[in-house]
């Protein structure tokens, strides 16, 4: 059984809430068709576990989350972009529509969070500690090695990528909220 609630869905929100990162996680979605969650995933096992990921085991991820982000997440997603400019969207029912639009691609989101976080165990028990770090190297490799997956300008695997500077800023200084 999926677990939605889980402590990468808490990071997600608490990283994404800061400032600056929703505006570059959506510029990456937009402009090179990042999956934001599969790039909050990878900050998190950063974060979480100082694990560094191998192209090779992006893919075996990006594979496992790819039927459901294609079936559920980008259709609603789409709907709603479009709905958004329609002359009906000053009626009070179709602003009503969109909304609900909304909190169910944020639901599919959410799912789609839960599916990640499940591989996350067979993560860390399958990587060996030669493929751990500290936190912040983890979090630069990771959101870095992805960025390049889908050919944004990143030079260097030493350099912050300006996409994604306040992404990676946020996951390092996160810490989770005492229970």
């Amino acid at each position: 059984m999926l677990d939605c609630n889980n402590p990468f869905w808490a990071f997600s929100l608490s990283v994404y809430a800061r400032p600056g990162v929703a505006t570059e996680c959506l510029a990456l979605q937009n402009e090179r068709n990042v999956d934001v969650n599969f790039l909050l995933f990878v900050a998190w096992l950063g974060h979480a576990y100082a694990l560094t990921l191998s192209d090779e085991t992006l893919t075996s991820i990006d594979a496992n989350i790819a039927v459901w982000r294609d079936t559920a997440v980008r259709p609603l997603r789409t709907i709603r972009q479009r709905l958004k400019p329609l002359p009906t969207m000053s009626e009070p029912a179709a602003q009503e529509l969109r909304a609900q639009i909304a909190q169910l691609e944020l639901r599919a989101e959410q799912i789609e969070q839960a599916m990640l976080y499940a591989l996350s165990r067979d993560l860390v028990d399958h990587n060996s500690p030669a493929q751990r770090t500290t936190p912040a190297d983890a979090i630069l490799h990771n959101v870095t090695a992805l960025l390049a997956r889908h050919r944004t300008s990143v030079t260097s695997m030493d350099a912050t990528p300006p996409q994604a500077g306040h992404l990676i800023a946020e996951a390092i200084a996160y810490r989770p909220a005492a229970s």
